[in-house]
């Protein structure tokens, strides 16, 4: 249902949604965790892990 009243993750309170979400689904704090984290390693211009020896 939340997915279906928010509609999409580009709009200004996108940061509340995911406040939403994480209160409905403790797990998918660990996948917004995840996911700007690969954005912090994209922008810093990172060694990914798996390249790394």
């Amino acid at each position: 249902m939340a997915s279906e009243l928010q509609k999409t993750w580009n709009r200004p309170d996108a940061q509340e949604w995911a406040e939403v979400y994480t209160k409905i689904f403790p797990s998918y704090a660990l996948l917004i965790e995840s996911y700007l984290k690969a954005q912090e390693v994209v922008t810093k211009n990172e060694q990914l892990d798996s390249t790394r020896s």
